[in-house]
């Protein structure tokens, strides 16, 4: 009994809040996506692996943003090929006049909720459209 006790302590020592051993899960991913949130729980992932995800209050639209390289780009659509949103970076933050006005805002997440996020950018990868664009 005096052994197991032990092993349960030495385990709860281990395994901290995000429940890896030591604090190593392993490869995290999503380091190079960005996170931005808006009013009303909405949420834009720009994946690094050129898509993006956008989950609105009534719909969720997913495709591939294309940079321009002066702080502009577009999403387009990855079930029809058609604009989702033009990007217009600024000092508030990020537009998307074809998403609604509201500006979204950049979250610093940390490295767990990046790996999370970025599900949804791998995902991405899964659909038919993908390889076809």
């Amino acid at each position: 009994m005096r052994t197991v006790l032990l092993v349960a302590a030495l385990a709860a020592a281990l395994l901290p809040s995000t429940g890896c051993i030591l604090g190593g899960c392993g490869g995290f991913d999503g380091v190079g996506d960005q996170v931005y949130a808006r009013e009303g729980g909405e949420m834009l992932i720009a994946c690094n692996n050129g898509g993006f995800v956008a989950n609105l209050q009534t719909t969720s639209i997913e495709g591939r943003i294309e940079y321009n390289g002066d702080g502009t780009a577009i999403g387009v659509k990855g079930d029809d090929a058609s604009l989702a949103f033009d990007w217009i970076v600024n000092a508030d933050g990020v537009s998307t006049p074809q998403l609604g006005a509201a500006m979204w805002t950049k979250q610093n997440l940390d490295k767990v909720a990046l790996d999370h996020a970025d599900v949804l950018c791998q995902d991405l990868q899964t659909r038919g459209w993908w390889a076809q664009q």
